[in-house]
């Protein structure tokens, strides 16, 4: 199994869905972390299902829920480079984040 390796930014990302989600309505956020995990695991299970977005970056969309887990692979590892929601502009934050990953990974 490839590692798996997280941008920084990705526990910000989670966190700050997971609050508006929260108090949006209690216990939704808890709905969205566990929409996330799933998304994780279908993720480890089949890489290479998930279409292109651009570039080399794959999405996993999160269900019931309008966000994306965006990554990349190259062996030996998978980059989660973020968790946003469908309606931003993804591709210059995500272009920055690849960028930056070799420095700011974890």
């Amino acid at each position: 199994m490839p590692a798996l390796k997280r941008h920084p930014l990705v526990r910000a990302d989670l966190q700050h869905a997971f609050d508006w989600y929260e108090d949006a309505l209690p216990g939704l956020g808890g709905e969205f972390r566990d929409a996330f995990r799933s998304a994780y695991r279908r993720l480890r299970r089949g890489l290479l299902l998930y279409a292109v977005r651009f570039s080399d970056i794959r999405r996993v969309h999160l269900e019931r829920f309008p966000y994306g887990l965006f990554y990349t692979f190259h062996q030996p590892e998978i980059r989660i480079l973020a968790v946003l929601h469908g309606s931003r502009e993804t591709r210059r934050l995500l272009r920055e984040r690849r960028r930056t990953f070799s420095a700011a990974a974890d």
